[in-house]
């Protein structure tokens, strides 16, 4: 969400004053809706998960190296005091500099909040949203914003930025929907959503293209919440459309497992340690939502049908996973094995 990921290949300017589509397409992102704001998940929601994926695998590794180099330097000095004192201060010192850059690289997803929130107030014509990386609340003018189509690895993703006078971005947010490059189509639609609900008055066309609300406002998610969301982002069908699909594909799914299963521990283990965020105090009074007011999505239970599997799934989904996972642990110990025999 900040301008330091400019580096990133910009696929095109979107002028928002000539977007040549009607259809509104929020995906299943929207949290709350209502007459004053619209609030929404992070793009933070597509990748939750890979920092500490990496993060703990390199924790594990670390510690066993230092263990181990600490067990062979004891065993050739641990008469020598002086040597000892030496190694295990280095060793100290490298550490906990290799802890510490890990944890700034996981702690978004394990110690900071369970979800970025985005959210777009109609009435002030102002946008608020929670930075991970910088670590603070960015608040934005609607109208300053230009709007920008941006490469992320096979994805592309929609970023509103606002720009000096010498054409530098000095704040950036990244809207919630990642959209497939073989789709481009749905970074105009996700950003025509946004528009009619900050530019038009037609509130009853933009609530009814609302599939769901994913309500976590002040609570963090349930299971059965991390389940669905994690099968969505990593399901072919699911992180495309808007309502559920009366087929899967199976075969995507099962190929999958080896990814979305380890994501969807990960997922609950960051959850376990992060915290709900909080707007700041003005910006709820700024958002203070309208007595008796008809599009209000508080207590409203707007959902998909179940994610749902038959028996017959279920086993294919077990043993695909079983097979994948047999195969990963096989590779490893037959990796581990050449190294030590041929070192």
């Amino acid at each position: 969400m900040c301008s330091a990921d400019a580096y990133r290949l910009r696929l095109r300017e979107i002028d928002i004053k000539s977007l040549k589509t009607d259809q509104l397409y929020p995906h299943r992102q929207v949290i709350r809706f209502n007459s004053t704001f619209v609030e929404v998940m992070d793009s933070w929601e597509f990748i939750r998960g890979r920092a500490t994926a990496l993060a703990l695998p390199m924790w594990a590794a670390l510690f066993f190296a230092i263990f181990m180099f600490l067990f062979f330097m004891y065993s050739l000095y641990f008469k020598q005091v002086y040597w000892s004192v030496a190694v295990f201060s280095c060793l100290t010192i490298g550490l906990g500099y290799l802890v510490y850059s890990n944890y700034k690289m996981a702690k978004y997803d394990l110690f900071g909040y369970t979800h970025y929130p985005i959210r777009f107030n109609r009435k002030t014509q102002k946008v608020y949203a929670f930075s991970p990386q910088q670590q603070k609340m960015i608040e934005l003018n609607w109208r300053d914003l230009r709007f920008s189509a941006v490469k992320e690895g096979d994805d592309i993703e929609l970023r509103a930025s606002l720009v000096n006078a010498d054409n530098i971005v000095e704040e950036e947010i990244i809207f919630p929907f990642l959209a497939p490059r073989y789709q481009p189509e749905l970074v105009d639609q996700h950003l025509a959503f946004f528009k009619a609900y900050m530019q038009g008055d037609d509130l009853k066309r933009i609530d009814a293209a609302i599939p769901e609300f994913f309500d976590i406002y002040n609570r963090k998610e349930s299971f059965k919440e991390t389940f669905e969301r994690v099968y969505m982002v990593n399901g072919i069908v699911e992180r495309v459309q808007q309502k559920r699909p009366k087929e899967r594909y199976m075969l995507s799914v099962s190929l999958n497992i080896i990814f979305w299963l380890p994501t969807l521990f990960l997922r609950r283990l960051g959850l376990l340690f992060s915290t709900i965020p909080e707007w700041p105090t003005h910006i709820e009074k700024e958002c203070r939502i309208e007595r008796n007011d008809t599009y209000d999505s508080t207590n409203k239970q707007r959902h998909l049908a179940p994610l749902k599997f038959s028996w017959a799934q279920i086993l294919v989904i077990f043993l695909s996973g079983l097979i994948l996972f047999s195969l990963a642990i096989v590779f490893f110990i037959g990796l581990a094995y050449l190294s030590w025999n041929y070192r």
